[in-house]
């Protein structure tokens, strides 16, 4: 009788959070119809991060804080839906890293657009085919992904968020263990399952492919054969996981940026990140740090690359702690715009959870 009543306490408990969950849907409409007369943008990052922090501070530890995140993430989707589900565009095929970090910031109710190449994705934002994009920045093992930093000095958008998505490889099969004699995947996951595929299947045969989505469709339809990739991809392309997490570093991430129209608001937590060209004078880099260090801003991340408009000429890549509405940092990019060439603001926005 004890547990009928304990389970009767849930049923009514998931009734009442269910008719809150409408109403909010039914709130939620209305203000997307708000939105859509004054021309506001559906999604508001820094909102979003002030709903959790305020949620996180009440929980008082008494609920898993990744649990919070994981399910107010799909309200927030939800809530969006109903007033305009977003088109996210990603580095494609389906299944990829990026597919899931796609998925764990914005929900499944986004539409999913894959796009090949990378630097592709910024144009389908540019031209309005998607609301947002997603494109990989930075790997914790493999550093800059210089071919999407670089592209982020030809475009109008803003960076809105950022994602930090850990990076598991896992291999997929259809066939047990030691029927495998061809594993496929990318490059860098042979790389970073390099000792873990010495001990296991040292003789079986590795081919590189395009992508690890590429690589779990042909595990898919090929016998005797493997993949690694990622879990989704397990998922979408029906092949079994037969090995869990097996990169030799269980630390590996990739960082992620969400690139959009759109100027975020405060959160309290937050990230700028600015391109800077400095003047071809001595001492020239020193001084600008220096502007940063009196202003009491924190580096978090600085980057070179040639400028390709004169020869071993460079432009700096820069994140920093705090928002573009800060006063220190205000101050501190008037001081770069009389030191430097040209500035270039690429964004504001609530920083990831690491």
């Amino acid at each position: 009788m004890k547990l009928k009543e304990l389970r009767d306490q849930i049923n009514r408990i998931d009734d009442q959070l269910l008719n809150l969950l409408q109403r909010r849907a039914e709130i939620s409409k209305k203000i997307g119809s708000l939105k859509a007369d004054t021309a506001t943008k559906i999604h508001v990052p820094h909102r979003e991060y002030e709903i959790l922090d305020r949620l996180k501070t009440q929980n008082l530890n008494l609920f898993p804080e990744e649990a919070i995140d994981k399910i107010w993430s799909e309200i927030f989707t939800a809530s969006r839906s109903v007033q305009s589900p977003n088109r996210v565009a990603f580095l494609g095929p389906p299944g990829s890293f990026g597919h899931t970090a796609s998925l764990s910031f914005f929900g499944n109710q986004a539409e999913m657009v894959p796009i090949t190449p990378q630097v592709d994705i910024f144009t389908e934002v540019e031209t309005e085919r998607a609301d947002f994009g997603v494109v990989a920045i930075q790997n914790s093992i493999y550093g800059t992904v210089r071919d999407v930093l670089e592209r982020f000095q030809h475009t109008n958008m803003n960076i809105c968020a950022e994602i930090f998505q850990p990076i598991r490889h896992h291999l997929m099969s259809k066939s047990p263990l030691s029927e495998i004699k061809r594993i496929y995947s990318h490059s860098q996951p042979f790389a970073q399952c390099r000792l873990w595929l010495n001990k296991f299947l040292n003789s079986v045969e590795q081919v590189e492919v395009v992508s690890t989505s590429d690589a779990a469709q042909r595990a898919a339809n090929e016998p005797n054969t493997a993949a690694i990739a990622s879990k989704l991809a397990s998922d979408l392309y029906d092949v079994p996981v037969i090995a869990d997490s097996i990169m030799d570093d269980p630390n590996n991430s990739t960082r992620f940026l969400v690139v959009g129209d759109q100027i975020v608001g405060k959160s309290g937590k937050d990230r700028t990140s600015i391109f800077f060209a400095v003047k071809d004078k001595i001492g020239a880099l020193w001084e600008i740090l220096g502007v940063f260090e009196k202003q009491d801003l924190n580096l978090d991340y600085i980057e070179s690359l040639p400028s390709k408009s004169k020869p071993w000429e460079y432009i700096f890549f820069v994140d920093i702690n705090g928002h573009i509405d800060d006063d220190n940092m205000l101050s501190a990019l008037e001081f770069l715009e009389d030191l430097c060439h040209d500035v270039k603001f690429l964004g504001s926005y609530p920083r990831g959870a690491e």
